[in-house]
């Protein structure tokens, strides 16, 4: 798990002093005097940075939503922060004008250190991103996604056998947590994990996670994204608000030894696994996956060996690039998935007159005698609603990505600085009583229409790039 970023108190208030003479020292900016949106008032040189709670800061987005509007902005250090409140405006912003919108703002100890800035959900809209985006398509495009089904079937009633084998002990019986707070193995949560995280496992590097208990696979997996979580919240790094900061030496920057260190651990699972399919293919044994295909192309171009980090001259990544594409998708896919699994079954268990009408569609479709499959899906609208109201609901990233703009733009008749890192607040969204009444409550009908198809269009709100 992460560990403090301060080693000491004398290190912490030399941090601040340093960043405070530097704010002082670099002024307001260029941006003074625009017309900026409105927002909370901040304090001098720190600006709103002790305003915005670290571990849970949604609830007080959507209060300063409510207070200010569609938009308001934040001033974190130096950083101008806008943050979106309503689905028309991170439409207009992340869709329709998403040419200035579609890079990150990456954290710097989260990406530049940690990542060695080859963390994909952070990369800038460049060659980079593209490169690795097209080299996705191959394998998670709607083509390839039909090839995977008989996997996905499978584990379908892997996950099935597993939840009636130990799921129901685990409602019924206290469970002891780790010593960091980890679901306990036997935890009807750790049976939806294997499954999801397996299923990624096998289109990236052709490998299923077979078992939960003492998997050293699972286990680093969900440490480095622990680890992840915690280095990439807003507000957690002075450094991340302060770039003086990032000119220290080691021993005055304690989040950079302790970044580098992430990084170590990142590289032994993500570089471990790209290495272990290395080995299989010079020993003749080849994995259909994305990492095992794009070797066995890259090498069939000439490229067998690519160390280091981003492209080559002939616009194949780098072997550290591309541990970390296949190692984002896997972050990604197995916690995002089994977090909304997890979130809709404790749905249903507190619905239940949901689940009964859930249960008996599925019935009338599918029968006693198989089990659902992907050729079910138009037939079963009232169930498909059940998953969009469980995004709407508790939505995976609640806050979205951090989209950064790259010129300056006006919206709404406010300014927005180039160099901004814009925001969309999707729990304030998904909560709006305009566009949701009764937001609070679980209701699939929001997206039901009575024997007709519900197009996963209709959904809750994407962002742009983050689709």
């Amino acid at each position: 798990m992460a560990q403090s970023l301060i080693s000491s108190t004398e290190a912490f208030f030399l941090l601040v002093a340093v960043g405070v003479a530097a704010f002082a020292f670099l002024g307001k900016g260029a941006s003074a005097g625009k017309n900026l949106p409105p927002g909370p008032k901040g304090i001098p040189f720190f600006g709103n940075l002790f305003q915005v709670p670290v571990l849970r800061p949604y609830p007080k987005f959507r209060e300063w939503a409510r207070q200010y509007g569609q938009i308001f902005h934040l001033k974190l250090g130096p950083q101008n922060v806008i943050v979106l409140n309503t689905a028309d405006a991170t439409d207009e912003l992340f869709i329709k004008r998403s040419n200035f919108y579609s890079s990150r703002a990456p954290p710097h100890v989260a990406h530049d250190i940690m990542s060695a800035g080859q963390r994909m959900v952070f990369l800038p809209y460049d060659k980079e991103w593209k490169t690795a985006r097209k080299s996705l398509q191959g394998a998670l495009g709607p083509n390839s996604s039909k090839k995977l089904r008989p996997q996905q079937e499978l584990e379908s009633r892997v996950v099935l056998y597993d939840l009636l084998a130990h799921g129901d002990t685990s409602v019924t019986e206290p469970q002891v947590e780790g010593p960091n707070g980890e679901v306990p193995e036997r935890h009807w949560f750790s049976v939806i994990r294997r499954y999801t995280t397996s299923i990624v496992m096998t289109v990236m590097y052709g490998k299923r996670v077979h078992r939960i208990t003492n998997n050293p696979y699972l286990h680093k997996i969900y440490d480095v994204l622990a680890n992840f979580t915690h280095v990439g919240q807003p507000g957690n790094y002075l450094a991340d608000a302060f770039p003086i900061l990032r000119k220290l030496p080691d021993f005055l920057a304690p989040w950079r030894v302790e970044g580098r260190k992430m990084h170590d651990w990142e590289m032994e699972l993500w570089g471990g696994l790209l290495e272990d399919i290395k080995v299989d293919m010079k020993n003749g044994i080849f994995r259909d996956s994305y990492v095992g295909n794009y070797l066995k192309e890259r090498s069939e171009k000439g490229q067998e060996e690519a160390p280091g980090v981003g492209m080559t001259e002939d616009g194949w990544l780098r072997d550290k690039l591309l541990a970390y594409t296949a190692g984002t998708v896997l972050e990604a896919g197995s916690d995002t998935t089994a977090s909304t699994m997890q979130s809709f079954i404790l749905f249903m268990l507190a619905h239940p007159h949901v689940l009964k009408k859930v249960r008996d569609e599925i019935d009338s479709v599918v029968g006693e005698d198989r089990m659902p499959n992907f050729d079910d899906e138009k037939s079963l609208p009232y169930f498909v609603a059940c998953i969009k109201e469980t995004l709407r609901r508790r939505p995976p990233t609640i806050m979205g990505i951090p989209h950064l703009a790259d010129q300056d733009d006006v919206f709404d008749g406010y300014f927005i600085p180039k160099g901004s890192t814009v925001i969309g607040n999707v729990w304030a969204i998904h909560m709006d009583p305009i566009r949701y009444p009764n937001p609070r409550a679980y209701n699939p009908d929001r997206f039901y229409k009575e024997g007709q198809p519900t197009p996963w269009s209709s959904g809750p709100d994407t962002q742009g790039r983050d689709q």
